[in-house]
Order: C-alpha cells, then structure tokens, then sequence
C-alpha cells in the first residue's frame, strides 16, 4: 500500500485540494475498514462463492456464469464533482470437468475506489471427493491484480515529486494466490477460504522507495442452511453467515433468504456495523436476476448502495428423475 501521510506531506497540497484528498482519504477509510481492507465486498456473497473460495468450483451440476455490479454510496462525488463513490464488477465462470475428477473456474473483477483502480483476475483448479452423501472441494487459485492511480485528479503543485513520479500510469502487477474447500450436502453447506496468501509486495519504481503496493491475507469463513417447514408450503428458509476478516478487523454478513418453488426469492441481509440490506430475485429457466439495495447504518454515507446479480447456468447433462430433495442453491 502507499504511505498515504507520507505522500500528502510531500504534495503540500492547498486547502481546496486538501478538501479533494480529504474526501478521498475518508472514502478509502471506510472502505478499508467496512471492506475488510482490499477484497471487492458484495451484499450478493450467497451467490459469489467462486470469487471468494476455489473450492466451490465445479461443484454446481453444470457451467455457471455469474456477473455482480455494485454501485456503492450513490452520488458521492468530491470537491471537484467527480464521482468518487466506490464501483465494482465482477464477471465469473465454473464448470466441472469430471476427467479432471473436478472443476475449473475463473473470475475477472475491476473494483474503483476513488482514483484508484483495481483490475483482478483468477484462475484455478478444485479438486473433488465425495464424503459419504456430501461433495468437498479443495481448490487453488492463480491472482493477477493490476493496481492504478489516477494521477491527473490528485491535482498537486508539484508534480516533480518524488513520490508522485512514482507512481506508473500503466499500473502495478502483482501476482498471487488463492485457497479454499467447499464442503456441500443436500441441504446445507460450509467453507472456509483465504485470498492473496502470499502476501506480495511490489514497489512502484518511486527513486526513494517510499511508494509500494502489497497484498494482505484475507480469510473467509461462510455457511448456509436449508430449512422447509410444513405451514409454508413451496418455501425454502436459508439462513447463511459470511464472514471475512485481514487478521486485524472482522466482518459478519448475516443474511435470511426465502425462496418460492425455485422462482422468486428475497430477503435481508445485516452487515454489522455498515448497513441493512434488502435482496429480491427471480428465476426464469436458466437465468437468475436479484437485485440489492443497501440501507447504511454508518455515518460514512447518506445515500444507499445498489447491486445487480445475473447468473447464467447451463447444464451438461440432461436432469434425471428427482428421487429425493435437491439443494436449489447458490453455487
């Protein structure tokens, strides 16, 4: 990451591009605060499994194709009026592969946070077992992130800095790796996962070396369950837990879903200390669309975060006879 006490000090920046920097300092706080620091956060995360955990690919009973578009903090724009709001889309894709006794998967996200940019993508393999009626997965990712920073909008006086020329246009490549295993039954499932394990650290080129990036370990601890009850006939209840955390701050995502003969679907989701979020889907075929619209509970925002998920499955194999209960969900 970049000294940013650092780089304001040598910027000397007047007050009106103080105001600037100001806003975006706060916007990149928060976010690394409510976003458990550097992974693109999602109110949809029932559905985005792939991004998060290598162990759940192929584990779905065909290819699947899931795309997530996030607006957060509608309208936040700075001192200048530029939107500064942070954005994020992320496109990915998995299919098992059985003479690979597993599946394969991809994942390609940009996350925008003010005047800095991120551009990730995710290949990697998940190998599968059967546990009595119960399928693991334990998958492993390749990470490639494309970090960059606007330098045009930091509008400084000096733009010999040191510190300011070194920071590329182009962006900053780094590599990295991911790790995960996914355990799914009939009715319920449970994962753990961790992203940019090794922590790699990349230098701008600044002639001081006081600019750098450098990845932070992520972990991810998530569960669902599917619950029928008799009085609600064609409803499945599926209470789920996301978790992430960097190793120093911790965050809980609880969410409550009801889904209808398979067709429609919505419910609420709590994310501690940031917002109160309402989700509504529906199911047409092969096509899942939902839609999110969260509530912020914090003092960081006045306006809400929109998100829009479109999944895309296609199947193999054509479905056989149903002999028993089959998990409607989120893979």
């Amino acid at each position: 990451m970049i000294n940013l006490a650092r780089f304001l000090q040598v910027l000397m920046l007047p007050t009106t591009y103080m105001r600037t920097i100001s806003v975006t300092l706060i916007i990149l706080a928060s976010a690394l605060g409510l976003r458990a620091q550097q992974d693109p956060q999602f109110t949809h995360n029932m559905f985005n499994h792939a991004f998060v955990n290598p162990g759940s690919y192929g584990l779905s009973d065909g290819i699947t194709v899931t795309s997530i578009f996030r607006e957060q903090w509608l309208g936040f724009k700075d001192y200048h009026g530029d939107k500064v709001a942070p954005e994020t889309f992320l496109l990915t894709a998995d299919a098992p592969v059985k003479f690979l006794h597993g599946g394969v998967g991809i994942g390609i996200a940009q996350d925008k946070e003010a005047q800095i940019k991120n551009m990730i993508v995710k290949l990697g393999y998940s190998y599968h077992m059967n546990i009595g009626n119960a399928k693991l997965g334990i998958g492993l990712n390749a990470n490639l992130n494309n970090k960059t920073i606007d330098k045009s909008k930091l509008n400084p006086i000096d733009e010999s800095d040191p510190v300011l020329a070194g920071l590329p246009g182009s962006g900053v490549l780094i590599s990295d790796l991911s790790a995960g295993v996914f355990l799914q039954k009939p009715r319920y499932y449970v994962a753990l996962s961790s992203t940019q394990i090794l922590e790699s650290k990349k230098s701008t080129g600044s002639a001081n070396g006081v600019a750098f990036y450098q990845n932070r370990r992520h972990y991810y601890v998530t569960a669902g369950y599917d619950i029928t009850l008799p009085a609600f006939q064609g409803y499945v209840f599926t209470p789920s837990v996301f978790l992430k955390s960097d190793g120093n701050a911790l965050q809980a995502d609880l969410n409550v879903m009801a889904r209808y003969n398979n067709k429609i679907w919505y419910g609420v989701s709590y994310r501690m200390n940031d917002a109160i979020s309402l989700i509504i889907g529906m199911a047409y075929k092969d096509i899942e669309i939902g839609y999110s619209y969260d509530i912020p509970t914090s003092q960081i925002a006045a306006t809400g975060s929109h998100e829009i998920m479109v999944r895309y499955r296609f199947k193999l194999e054509r479905e056989k006879t149903r002999t028993g209960y089959r998990n409607t969900r989120y893979l």
